[in-house]
Formats: structure tokens, C-alpha cells, sequence
């Protein structure tokens, strides 16, 4: 086998410097390396056209080598001249040879060259196309990181250039980039930038790809609000995206394309199949709620067991495409990966019955997710990038827990959530200035806002309406302003601050370490992983690790949730106890009998971020899980083990700052203060400057804020604190900008302020909010809030709280502070007494 692999090279090689030998035969005759490069392009332009009218591939890759000796001959002449403009465009199309034929690294050097000889010989334009072909390589390899970086430097470059095509070949590959990367917002951006150029053009293969590049985008919002629920979204995704298709079809079949148009049909059928599967599984949530089986009113009347694998019959249309993923190579647009099929590979494998070769497949797929994950270089983009593949990590933990390897599928469980999170705090310098820390907030508030103005383009782009697409240009130019700046800032930091650029690839805590942790501290931990079928409950202690599968479809359980919230979030409204009940029977009670310590942690996931566990009620009793237990909270347990362990606040030093138009804030503020004599800062009319309240949370143990706050649903890290603006501030103190606060030093931050623990939970599991934000600036435990909170219910359960908290840790003197609200009749009503969480160890 070596031998004849060993003689192929030997006979390709020879076969190569005959064909190099007669191209510099023809340049010393000729003596035209010009016409010889000319004849190269010639011959790769035909082959793209030959593929894309037939989509054959091989019959002609013999025109390719050809090409690259005429390309080899001619560019060592342009070098011995001295003309590496042309020797810069030379490279640049033996790059895309290499790229065709997938020698990626060969690829990369050759473009690499281009780029440097492009810069050297000071042309933009060649320098861009260098770009863009490195961005493609690295694409094809899945470092995004890399490859968006190239993508936006191409971008720029290719905007001060007369040829608009390398401007469109710029955006494209940069919106497909982040369409990989998950970031489809920014993509629908930049890919209807790329439209507007191709129409600009009047190149129909232009417009071809920017219906198809466009259509790629909507049948990923497809998928993603598949799991949301939203079917209504889902559907009106599916029709966009068909109509990009559709177009592409047509441009395809009109330019003779018939490779491409066979590429494109396939992808029509792709969306069909998307569609149907949307309907079915609206109908089969529809169908869950005519059964009785998710009404429990006492714990045997909820199915748990340790079977976490459904086997059996495989979805309608699986087979085919899997059939379909095993003979394609290489996706039309996007970029390709081995990950799709290693992840059907394990599906069809588990549904056999096969769970060890199941479990390999799924644990390579994961492997493959880990390298392409970590070669990101933005926590955002690492957050995303998980988007529309986390589901392979809970495959994966499902059969390692089928195998009882617990250890290994707790490790796996942490890696799927809050990664990006974690990733951060381990980057985290721990010694930064207060000018690096304002700059890192600067950046984080400029990319919420492109963010936030980007969320609104998917639902314009595309309409006929004459004001929806005038709202689109508005949109798209702030959005390039905030670009600029947010660049500005970039190249600051990288001046001023480069540690802030660094971004680790964190290592998830293990599950004996927790353990340690717990045996140490003594507190107990419940985690749940949210899947289709169900929910899987974890029991950690310091000596026992259980698992068990709670048959509650996530249908189900994201309306009782919905249910639970609404009745929590208005204090007029009754408040639905059976529901709270039937949540502590499937959330809880499987667990109860394991439960020893009197502090438990919980580590929801998905829909049970919404969850206030404390008014969770058991029905064997009418206790609430709040008064048998002090209760806290963490993203994972990763995170969990990066807080600071809950120092005593007794003896610290005070901030607190009140709204002077909150009659009970004030009334708050005051007795707080009486706590902390001679060591407090009190400030409660006029309302506190923004940019002093920046400057002051560094110097004191305890930062207590209560103010009126606002979350924003658009984009989590916009919503805000109001205080006082002044000609630098605009009053707003956003989650954003509170990642620059320097709370390395504090014990305790309370914000005693509306919907200041409220988050966005993503698919991928990250957690946004104020509370990411805040961990990340080094605060040590946090109290926060759920919903709007009632003014004279907040003041006596902060009292409670701040008397209780000189001699416990927060978890316990929040529950004392619950009964003690809880206990005055008017304020019976959970609204009042469970709206705040702690986060601390």
C-alpha cells in the first residue's frame, strides 16, 4: 500500500515538471509570462463554469494542473522581474486551485504569499482577494476566528476599491462566516449589504449567490426558533427562505447552470423536509395537552426512571438524509464539516440499538465542536457557535449516563453551558486599571448596540413596503457608525490594554473537584438538562451522584413555566399553587429523599432560568422549597467554583445609593445604613451621576443600589440602572458598561432595582444579563431580582436581609428575609416575598 501510494507521487510529480517544463518552454519562446498567467485563468474560469453548468468535478482536474504549472512558470518570472502585482495575482489563483482541490494548507501558504507580495507591491484591491481567499481556507478548516478576522480586513479593503465584485465576494464570504459562526443577525446584515452591491452589478451569478447566501440565513432562523417554539417564526422563516431559493433556482436555470441548479433543488427539498418536521411537532405539542399525564398531584403519579436513550424508529425522511450527507462532500455555499454526519452517524446508530458506536460517533462530533469552538477568538461569536449544535453534546451525555459514566457525562454537561461565560472569567486580568476596565465596558455596550440594531433587520430585509425598507437603510447606516467606533475601540484596546484581547479556552470544573467544594462548604447541588423528551435531574453531594429522566416533554414544561411567571409577575393576579405543585413534584420531589443539607444550590438550564425555586410548593406539607431550604443560584458549576467563597459582611463598608423618587428606597437606604456606622457612603437625593457611581463601587465592601431598572428583551446587555446623566453619561449604567466596574473588591452587590436578575437564556447556554456581567467584574455574591418589584415589599425584605446577612452567608439570611415578608398578610402573595435571588458560593 505505501508502495504504490509512494509511486503515484513519484509519477504525479514527474507528470507535474513535464507540464511545468513545457510552460517555461512556451514562456522563453514566447517570452510573455503575461499571456501565459492569462492562459491559466483562462483554463480555471472554464473548469468553474464547466462545474457549475454540469456539477461534475473530476473530468476536468486535469485542466487545473495544468493551469498551476502555467501559473509556476509564469509567476518565477514576474518574481525575477520584480512585478509582484502579478506575482501577488499568480498566488492568489494558484490558492484557489488548491482550494478547489482541498489541499487546504497549500491553499493558506499561496494566499498568505499573495497577501504579503499584494501589500508590497501596495495594491488593495489583489491584497483584498488574498483576503478573501484566506478567509474561505480557514473557513473550510473551521477556524473562524481566523477567517472572520481575514473576512473584515477583505471588507475594508475591498470598499476603497473601483471593482464592486471584490467588494461583494468580501461580504458574502464574511455574512457565510458568520452564518458558521451562528451569528445570523450579523449575517442577515452583512448579506443584504452583499445583495445591494450584486443589484448594483447586474451580474445575475452575482444575484444567484446572494438569493442563495440570503436563503442559507433564513432556514438557520428556521431552525433555531424550531427549538424556541415559535412555530409561527419557524414557518415565516421557511417561506423567506424558499422565496431566496426559488430565485436562485430560476437565476440558476436561466444562465444554463444546470450543476448548480440540481445543488439548489436539493436545498428546496432540505427546507420541505424542515417545514414538515415543524409541523409535526407543532402538532404532536398540540396533542400533549389534551393527556392528563402532566397534572400530577401526588409523586407517584410522575414517571421516573434511569433510562435516558430512546431507541426505536428513526424520524420520516431520516434515511434520506442521511443518504444525502453521506455522499456530499462539500456543501454549495457555507462551508463544510464532518460534524453533521458523525451526529446522524450516532443517531441512527442509537436508534439500532448499537450505544457503543453511538457514543463513540456522538463523542467525536463533540470533539470536533471543542477544536472549532476554541479557535474563536469573541466570547459572543463562542456563544453562538454552539447555537444549532448544543443538541450533540446532550446525545452524548444521554449515553454516558446510560453507560454510568457519571464523572464523564458531568464534564460534558459543563462544557455544553455558559462556556462562553466561563471562558471569559478565566481570561479575566485580575489587576486591570480602571481605564482598561471603562474601555472593556465601552466595548461590550458598542457590540450590544450593533447587536440590538441588527435583531431588528431580519423581519425588513426583503419587504416591498416602501417605509419597512427605508427602516432597513436607516438601520444598516447607524449600524456601520457603531462599526467604526466599535473598531476604534478595538484598536485602543489592542494599544492600550492587549490582555483584554486574550481570550482562554477555560477547562470545566470536574465533579470531584465540586464534590471537594461541597464537602468543604457542605451544600448540595440540583442541575437539570432540559431535552425534547424530558428533564434530567441531578443529585450532587459530596459522596453520591444520581441521575434520573423526569418524563415532561419540553412543551409541557415551557407552558407551566409560562403559567407559573404570569401569575408571579402580577400581584392582582391569583396565584397558580397547582402548578407551583406540580413543578415541585417533577423538579424536586424524584430528589427529595436524597436531600440532607440545609443550603442547596441550583443550576437550572433552558426554560428553568425563569424559575423561582423558592416558591416551588411541596404538596405533602404546603411548604415552599424557599422556607426549607437556603437557596442560591449559578449558570454551572464552573462558574459556581469561580465566585468568591460568601465572606462575612459584618464590619464591611457601605455604598448605598437610593432614587430619590422612591419614597421606600430612601426609607431602605436609611435603616441599611444604621447597620454600617461611620462606614457608610449614603447617597439618596439628588439622584446619583452615573459616572460617579462607576467610580465609587471600587472602594467599598457592600454596593446596595436602589434604583429603578429596565431589562431589555432585544438585547439583554443593554438593560439598565437609571441614575443621573450628566455631559459624559446618559444615566443609563447598562449590563454592558458594568463589565468595566471594579468590583474585585466587594462582598456583596445588591441591586434593589426592577428585573435586575432577569436574563436571556440562548440555546447555547449562555446566560445574559446583569448578572454575567457582574460576575465577570469580580463581584462576590449578588442579589438580585426577577420582576418589577413592589417598593414597600422590597424595603422590609432588604432590612430582614441586611440584618440576617451580619451573621450568615446571603443564601440563608435571603430565606430569612422571605419568611419574614411572607409572614405579614398583605404581602402573602409570592410576587412580594420571592422575587430576589442569590448568586453566591
Amino acid at each position: 500500500m505505501d508502495r504504490r501510494y509512494s509511486s503515484c507521487r513519484y509519477l504525479v510529480g514527474r507528470v507535474f515538471m513535464i507540464l511545468s517544463l513545457v510552460a517555461l518552454s512556451a514562456l522563453s519562446v514566447a517570452d510573455d509570462a503575461t499571456l501565459l498567467q492569462q492562459n491559466a485563468i483562462a483554463r480555471i474560469e472554464a473548469f468553474v463554469e464547466h462545474f457549475r453548468k454540469t456539477g461534475d468535478f473530476q473530468s476536468r482536474v486535469a485542466d487545473l494542473q495544468q493551469a498551476e504549472a502555467e501559473l509556476t512558470a509564469s509567476n518565477r518570472a514576474f518574481a525575477a522581474r520584480g512585478d509582484w502585482s502579478a506575482a501577488a495575482h499568480g498566488l492568489v489563483r494558484l490558492g484557489q486551485i488548491q482550494r478547489m482541490r482541498a489541499n487546504w494548507e497549500s491553499a493558506l501558504a499561496h494566499y498568505r504569499q499573495a497577501e504579503s507580495m499584494a501589500r508590497r507591491a501596495n495594491d488593495a484591491a489583489l491584497q483584498a482577494r488574498a483576503l478573501i481567499g484566506l478567509a474561505q481556507t480557514e473557513a473550510q478548516l473551521r477556524d473562524y476566528g481566523s477567517a472572520a478576522a481575514h473576512a473584515a480586513q477583505a471588507v475594508n479593503l475591498s470598499g476603497s476599491v473601483a471593482d464592486k465584485k471584490l467588494l461583494f465576494d468580501a461580504l458574502s464570504v464574511a455574512g457565510q462566516i458568520q452564518v458558521s459562526q451562528g451569528n445570523l443577525n450579523a449575517a442577515v446584515d452583512t448579506l443584504n449589504r452583499a445583495f445591494a452591491v450584486a443589484q448594483g452589478l447586474k451580474e445575475e451569478s452575482s444575484l444567484f449567490y446572494s438569493h442563495l447566501d440570503r436563503a442559507d440565513v433564513y432556514f438557520r432562523f428556521a431552525r433555531e426558533c424550531d427549538y424556541q417554539g415559535n412555530y409561527e417564526s419557524c414557518l415565516e422563516a421557511i417561506e423567506r427562505a424558499r422565496a431566496d431559493y426559488n430565485a436562485a433556482l430560476n437565476l440558476a436555470r436561466k444562465l444554463g447552470y444546470a450543476g448548480l441548479a440540481k445543488s439548489t433543488e436539493g436545498f428546496l427539498r432540505n427546507l420541505q423536509r424542515q417545514e414538515q418536521l415543524v409541523q409535526a411537532q407543532r402538532s404532536f405539542e398540540r396533542s400533549l395537552r389534551q393527556t392528563a399525564v402532566f397534572a400530577p398531584e401526588k409523586p407517584g403519579d410522575v414517571l421516573v426512571t434511569e433510562e435516558f436513550v430512546v431507541t426505536g424508529a428513526l424520524p420520516p425522511g431520516f434515511e434520506t438524509l442521511y443518504r444525502e450527507f453521506e455522499k456530499t462532500t462539500q456543501p454549495l455555499s457555507g462551508f463544510g464539516s464532518p460534524l453533521p454526519m458523525l451526529y446522524l452517524a450516532g443517531i441512527r446508530q442509537q436508534s439500532q440499538g448499537n450505544h457503543d458506536a453511538a457514543l463513540k460517533s456522538f463523542l467525536q462530533a463533540v470533539e470536533l465542536l471543542e477544536r472549532d469552538r476554541g479557535k474563536l477568538r469573541d466570547e459572543r461569536d463562542r456563544g453562538t457557535f454552539l447555537e444549532d449544535k448544543v443538541t450533540v453534546y446532550y446525545y452524548a451525555i444521554l449515553q454516558l449516563l446510560r453507560h454510568r459514566r457519571h464523572a464523564e457525562a458531568f464534564e460534558l454537561l459543563e462544557r455544553s453551558r455558559s462556556r462562553a461565560m466561563a471562558d471569559l472569567l478565566a481570561s479575566r486580568p485580575l489587576d486591570l486599571r480602571s481605564q482598561e476596565r471603562g474601555l472593556y465596558g465601552e466595548a461590550v455596550k458598542l457590540k450590544s448596540e450593533i447587536a440590538s440594531l441588527q435583531s431588528g433587520l431580519p423581519t425588513l430585509i426583503g419587504q416591498t413596503d416602501p417605509q419597512a425598507r427605508q427602516r432597513a437603510a436607516e438601520l444598516s447606516t447607524r449600524i456601520d457608525q457603531l462599526e467604526s467606533q466599535y473598531q476604534s475601540v478595538v484598536a485602543r484596546m489592542a494599544k492600550d490594554a492587549p490582555r483584554l484581547g486574550e481570550l482562554l479556552v477555560s477547562k470545566p470544573v470536574s465533579l470531584a473537584r465540586l464534590q471537594q467544594s461541597m464537602r468543604r462548604e457542605n451544600y448540595e447541588v440540583l442541575q437539570y438538562l432540559v431535552v425534547e423528551h424530558g428533564v434530567i435531574l441531578w443529585h450532587l453531594s459530596a459522596d453520591a451522584v444520581r441521575a434520573v429522566h423526569v418524563f415532561l416533554p419540553r412543551p409541557q414544561l415551557m407552558e407551566k413555566v409560562a403559567q407559573l411567571r404570569k401569575s408571579l409577575d402580577d400581584p392582582n393576579a391569583p396565584f397558580v399553587e397547582r402548578t407551583a405543585r406540580e413543578l415541585f413534584l417533577f423538579l424536586v420531589q424524584p430528589a427529595k429523599p436524597w436531600l440532607k443539607s440545609d443550603r442547596l444550590v441550583i443550576i437550572p438550564h433552558g426554560d428553568l432560568h425563569h424559575v423561582p425555586f423558592q416558591v416551588l410548593q411541596d404538596p405533602s406539607d404546603g411548604s415552599f422549597l424557599g422556607e426549607r431550604h437556603a437557596l442560591s443560584y449559578a449558570p454551572s458549576a464552573t462558574v459556581l467554583l469561580s465566585l468568591q467563597k460568601a465572606a462575612g459582611v459584618a464590619g464591611g463598608t457601605l455604598l448605598a445609593i437610593a432614587d430619590p423618587d422612591i419614597e421606600a428606597a430612601q426609607t431602605e437606604v436609611e435603616a441599611i445604613a444604621k447597620l454600617y456606622p461611620e462606614r457608610a457612603k449614603v447617597i439618596k437625593e439628588p439622584l446619583a451621576r452615573e459616572a460617579e457611581v462607576k467610580t465609587w463601587v471600587g472602594d467599598y465592601d457592600i454596593v446596595h443600589l436602589s434604583v429603578h431598572g429596565k431589562f431589555d428583551v432585544t438585547e439583554p446587555l443593554l438593560s439598565y440602572l437609571q441614575l443621573s446623566g450628566d455631559g459624559q453619561e446618559d444615566g443609563r449604567l447598562t449590563a454592558a458598561e458594568m463589565f468595566g466596574l471594579p468590583l474585585d473588591k466587594s462582598r456583596l452587590v445588591v441591586l434593589s432595582a426592577c428585573e435586575t436578575g432577569k436574563a436571556e437564556v440562548t440555546h447555547g447556554n449562555e446566560v445574559l444579563g446583569m448578572l454575567r456581567a457582574l460576575i465577570y467584574a469580580g463581584a462576590g455574591s449578588l442579589v438580585l431580582s426577577y420582576w418589577p418589584v413592589d417598593s414597600e415589599a422590597t424595603a422590609l425584605w432588604m432590612e430582614n436581609f441586611y440584618r440576617a446577612v451580619q451573621s450568615m452567608p446571603p443564601a440563608a439570611a435571603a430565606r430569612q428575609a422571605l419568611q419574614a415578608v411572607k409572614s405579614r398578610s398583605e404581602y402573602r402573595h409570592p410576587y412580594f416575598w420571592a422575587a430576589f435571588l442569590t448568586v453566591d458560593r
